[in-house]
């Protein structure tokens, strides 16, 4: 009657795969009692930034099943210093050119302007005031032979290019490999991956998708120091025992937690427990 959190490994290249992939790699007896009951489920994230968004969902999962805590739905966990988007912005006016022949940039342009009033959006196809420009890469990505010829412009203009790489297959998430079988020969052996995509998600995933994106164009932290004082693996530390389900090698390995331990209310500071410490006082029992 253990409590279970079920991880996701989200990288393909390490056995990662879908929920339903992952499902009928479970033995059959198994399925229902594991993706049937409303388990907690954290996709896991190797980039610092993601990984602290999935340490802090297994947190709050084990947390939840510790005496003090098993009357709340949710706890609202944060880690020192965490970054967030409100603490972003740009210090002079931004311009993002888009291409039309890009599916799903501007919409993407769009949710980052309406975090950043210092950013806007350009559509022109011809030379503007953009000081970037915003590639978004999904399965769609070089559908469209124009796409080819504006990039290769932005780049002779010397224009930044800011990639950014969808996830979400319901978005048109693919690998990045695929990228390298779809994009004209030209622009590859130019180097346009030289630089780095910037990973786009949804759900809980999505805030931090759009800081690095709003960082790559330009955004500083404003205010508080730009440190976090708990490192994901100091955090990943306190939380013994855990394996992430994999598929692609005939394995399946369950995350199953429990806790004995509790958490004293007089940490709770102001209703936000701070993760690293959270982990470290509620889980001194076994895990």
């Amino acid at each position: 009657k253990k409590p279970i959190v079920l991880v996701q490994e989200a990288d393909p290249t390490k056995g990662g795969g879908t929920m339903e992939e992952l499902r009928e790699d479970c033995p059959e007896t198994l399925q229902r009692s594991i993706f049937e009951m409303d388990r907690p489920h954290a996709v896991w994230m190797r980039a610092e930034e993601f990984q602290r968004i999935s340490l802090k969902i297994i947190a709050e999962a084990l947390l939840l099943c510790t005496p003090a805590y098993m009357n709340k739905v949710s706890l609202p966990l944060c880690i020192a210093d965490e970054p967030r988007i409100a603490s972003f912005d740009f210090s002079k006016q931004v311009t993002v050119r888009v291409s039309l022949a890009n599916p799903g940039a501007e919409d993407l342009a769009n949710e980052l302007a309406k975090s950043f009033a210092r950013l806007t959006v350009s559509t022109a196809e011809a030379a503007d005031d953009a000081t970037h420009m915003l590639l978004y890469l999904n399965r769609e990505t070089w559908s469209d032979e124009r796409l080819a010829e504006q990039v290769k412009q932005a780049r002779e203009d010397k224009l930044k290019i800011v990639m950014a790489h969808e996830n979400d297959p319901d978005k048109g998430g693919c690998i990045f490999a695929r990228f390298f079988e779809t994009t004209p020969q030209e622009l590859i052996e130019g180097g346009l991956y030289s630089d780095l995509a910037r990973s786009c998600f949804s759900g809980v995933h999505r805030e931090v998708s759009l800081m690095l994106l709003a960082k790559e164009l330009g955004a500083t932290r404003q205010g508080a120091s730009a440190g976090w004082t708990a490192s994901p693996a100091a955090f990943l530390s306190a939380v013994k025992g855990i394996t992430c389900c994999s598929s692609g090698r005939g394995d399946f390995d369950l995350v199953a937690a429990s806790s004995r331990g509790s958490l004293s209310e007089g940490e709770a500071r102001s209703g936000a427990l701070s993760a690293g410490e959270a982990s470290t006082s509620a889980l001194g029992g076994e895990v």
